[in-house]
């Protein structure tokens, strides 16, 4: 009786110690899978706003977690959609603008799956600057948009961040477009170069921009993107929904060492961290002692990854109902899938593999 017990006992122990086994085996075969070499192809652009991105990638953040990111530079985010919604590149930078609103409305399988630049309290990288005869006569606040009637205006392309932060910025004082001289089609440059000659009264310049303007005597810096327009989604990733559905563990991936890389950023925005600023002076091009001095307004990356779902919606309403930009706007289904940055989030959370 007491052999046949125990051999019950070894046997059930046996059958559970199997079953353990088998338990363990997949779970550490999904970890190899999770972590299986995959490559990505990312649209970005050469700014400060990329900080975030530009720390993992220096650092070997990705390569850690079996990424190999090759970089498509572009000018300007909204350059990159084509490429995106023809499957040439995976991941892209997505500015929150008329054009990239319209074309999720009209179907491109896009979706916005993490914060990529908002502009948070003393954070905003848009600067407003006037003309030092403008700032003379009062225009020395955001308040100041009441004198601008009548005066000349620039923004380079409508439907753009310049246009959406000057509209913003006339209606709290009950004025329009309609009320100034509007004059389009000038880079930022050119803009400056017709301020400095007294032919251009109001433009808007990202930094460092700004603050080289201001700095040449060209105007004077008034208000900021922040003080307009707080919280603004400025941009964001954004990628295919066949990539992140069939792709999910490389997207998850992409997050992790993203959110490694906003913590980081998010630092260095706040106190000099050196290291940091050698990455983005070697990624932006910019003197180690600009990037310094522009610090905070470096723009903000949500610590979570999220974009801030509530100001996109806002955005896009304001193309819709107050310009002729967008005739039909895009459902929240069709302009976030948010499950990759979730389960980023947990996986960090459980073990940083960072840190």
């Amino acid at each position: 009786m007491t052999a046949t017990s125990l051999t019950r006992r070894r046997a059930l122990a046996l059958v559970a110690g199997a079953s353990a086994g088998a338990l363990a085996a997949p779970r550490h075969g999904r970890a190899q899978d999770f972590l299986a070499p995959a490559k990505i192809v990312c649209g970005s652009v050469p700014y400060i706003s990329s900080g975030g991105f530009f720390i993992p990638l220096a650092k070997g953040y990705y390569r850690k977690l079996g990424l190999d990111v090759e970089v498509r530079n572009f000018v300007d985010g909204g350059l990159a959609m084509p490429s995106l919604a023809a499957g040439e590149i995976d991941i892209s930078t997505a500015p929150c603008n008329a054009g990239f609103f319209n074309l999720v409305a009209k179907g491109m399988a896009v979706r916005i799956f993490m914060d990529r630049g908002h502009e948070g309290k003393g954070r905003g990288s848009q600067g407003i600057l006037v003309s030092n005869a403008l700032h003379a006569a009062g225009f020395t606040s955001l308040d100041g948009y009441r004198l601008a009637k009548g005066k000349v205006l620039s923004i380079a392309v409508m439907g753009s961040v310049a246009h959406y932060l000057h509209a913003k910025a006339l209606e709290r004082v009950g004025l329009s477009f309609a009320d100034l001289e509007l004059r389009t089609g000038l880079n930022s440059s050119s803009a400056l170069q017709l301020m400095a000659s007294g032919r251009v009264d109001i433009v808007l310049d990202p930094l460092p921009g700004a603050y080289a303007a201001e700095a040449k005597g060209v105007g004077r810096i008034v208000t900021w993107s922040d003080e307009i327009a707080p919280g603004m989604q400025l941009s964001t990733f954004a990628a295919s929904e066949k990539f992140l559905r069939e792709r999910r563990s490389a997207a998850v991936r992409f997050c992790m060492a993203t959110l490694q890389g906003y913590a980081e950023f998010n630092a260095a925005a706040e106190t000099d961290k050196p290291d940091i600023i050698k990455i983005l002076a070697a990624e932006t091009r910019l003197p180690e002692d600009l990037l310094t001095k522009i610090r905070p307004r470096w723009s903000t990356m949500a610590a979570d990854g999220a974009p801030n779902r509530q100001a996109i919606l806002d955005q896009q309403r304001f193309w819709h109902e107050r310009t002729d930009m967008l005739v039909k706007p895009a459902s929240p289904e069709q302009l976030f899938d948010l499950g990759v940055l979730e389960e980023a989030r947990n996986r960090m959370a459980e073990k940083n593999p960072f840190i």
